[in-house]
């Protein structure tokens, strides 16, 4: 355990350079699942000591299990602890592909212990420095992927400067679809493709076209609103050049404008044959649209744009999405500094009848 933790603790905080109460925590867990595993170890005969090597694989699978049970249990209970993100949703994103790696990576202990034993030193370094570089290899793939996240996102800020009404509306359309997908209750992955298909719904209006009803204040007349229709298909085509987003990111961003009720567009689907990724895209677009000032109103209350929403579930919205919003805690902090001030100053608004679809509209 002392071991352990000198080590976790050195790296935690020298190398990786982690907050003081992130590496205590990580340090405390990590000697706590060691203590446990190796209780566990002991008790059924497992061999402990450098004068020979002996594997008992009764004894060593039961390290190995119990270790990573406690790890798992305690890393997830810390994340959902101090997130929105729930304990049952943390623990599939952590113990999903792990059980797998953990199994070939304790493999890797017995050839560490192995190579040490007959070795010594130069055993250690027979299979550590290999080690190290896949490692760097795994650090290079994830710096790239977070890099690719931020390209993104500055692309889609890019196109939202045309219009500052729209100032990070797909940032923000992202979040609360996540949200909402985490709620319901989705895989993690299938949370990861509907926020990135928010983040990425209105892509496509980086296209000349729609530059100058971006800029118009006030209404826009039947016309513009047909070719402004035509914004999902050029988001969905242009998000479909990166292979990766083909498929089910693709037509949850294609199908973020198809209602409930079948008279959306552009194919006209209607209820369960609607993506739920765009089902629930079309609600986060929609609560932004509502709760952000707009050219020709000012931003509803939360309570007035979930009111809306129940008003048009069944007919615009998908009415079991509107009553998971409707109750919804996460929703609620992440729209409440948007909208601290927004009760008391708030002017006359629209007829209720028409908001939704006139947020709708805006937030597309």
């Amino acid at each position: 355990m002392v071991i352990a933790g000198l080590t976790a603790l050195i790296a935690h905080t020298v190398v990786r350079h982690k907050p003081l109460l992130r590496a205590w925590f990580n340090t405390a867990q990590y000697m706590v699942a060691l203590a446990l595993g190796d209780l566990v170890y002991a008790a059924l005969g497992g061999h402990v000591g450098v004068d020979r090597f002996e594997f008992n694989f009764l004894a060593f699978g039961a390290l190995v299990f119990v270790f990573w049970i406690v790890n798992q249990a305690t890393v997830s209970l810390a994340v959902s602890l101090i997130s929105d993100i729930s304990l049952r949703e943390t623990l599939t994103r952590l113990a999903g592909k792990s059980p797998l790696y953990d199994l070939a990576s304790s493999s890797l202990a017995i050839l560490l212990a192995f190579l040490f034993i007959r070795l010594q030193i130069l055993g250690l370094a027979v299979l550590v420095l290999p080690l190290f570089f896949v490692r760097h290899m795994y650090q290079m793939n994830h710096q790239v992927e977070r890099v690719n996240r931020e390209l993104l996102e500055l692309m889609v800020k890019a196109i939202e400067a045309r219009d500052p009404y729209t100032s990070g509306h797909s940032v923000r359309v992202a979040e609360y679809a996540r949200s909402v997908a985490r709620e319901l209750g989705l895989p993690p992955k299938h949370v990861d493709d509907i926020a990135t298909a928010a983040l990425l719904h209105d892509v496509g209006k980086i296209y000349e076209q729609f530059a100058p009803l971006l800029r118009k204040e006030g209404r826009l007349t039947p016309e513009e609103r047909m070719l402004m229709q035509d914004h999902p298909v050029r988001s969905a085509d242009l998000a479909g050049t990166i292979a990766d987003f083909r498929g089910r990111v693709q037509g949850d961003i294609r199908n973020h404008h198809e209602n409930y009720d079948g008279t959306g567009y552009p194919d006209g689907l209607a209820g369960e044959t609607i993506p739920v990724g765009a089902r629930i895209i079309m609600i986060a677009d929609t609560i932004d649209a509502m709760t952000t000032d707009r050219p020709y109103r000012k931003a509803l209350t939360l309570q007035r744009a979930l009111e809306e929403l129940s008003k048009y579930a069944g007919h615009q919205f998908d009415p079991r999405l509107v009553q998971l919003v409707t109750r919804s805690p996460s929703i609620r902090r992440l729209l409440g500094p948007q909208l601290a001030s927004d009760g008391a100053n708030l002017p006359s608004m629209q007829a209720p009848s028409r908001t939704a679809r006139a947020g709708a509209r805006a937030g597309s």
